[in-house]
């Protein structure tokens, strides 16, 4: 019997998260849970593929800057605005809105049927 593969990549613990003001290990877990959780939907369903559409991407992005637009971290030269990497685009890298807050919105588009993603 063949099987059919299903090859997903997340990038969890990465940048526009709250991972560098988390407890690491308090991180890894809120979206470990919320990863596994989205392949078991996906297994139930059938389904074998997700990607987040575009505009959901750039609403996160754009929360993101907005919170951090209300603090000084914009003002400093840190990695925390990507200012180590040659040429990158200056921008947030920390997600500022706290752990619980980041915790509820990632648990609503869970319980809105991973709403900002597109699955198949």
């Amino acid at each position: 019997m063949t099987r059919d593969l299903l090859q997903l990549r997340f990038f969890a613990y990465g940048p526009q998260a709250p991972t560098a003001l988390c407890n690491g290990p308090t991180c890894a877990e809120l979206q470990g849970e919320w990863i596994v959780s989205l392949l078991k939907e996906m297994r139930k369903n059938g389904t074998k593929c997700i990607n987040a559409t575009h505009v959901s991407e750039e609403a996160w992005a754009d929360g993101v800057r907005e919170i951090a637009n209300k603090s000084l971290l914009p003002s400093a030269k840190s990695w925390y605005m990507g200012d180590n990497i040659p040429g990158k685009k200056r921008e947030c890298l920390i997600y500022l809105g706290g752990v619980p807050t980041y915790y509820k919105t990632i648990s609503d588009c869970a319980a809105n049927g991973y709403e900002g993603f597109e699955i198949s």
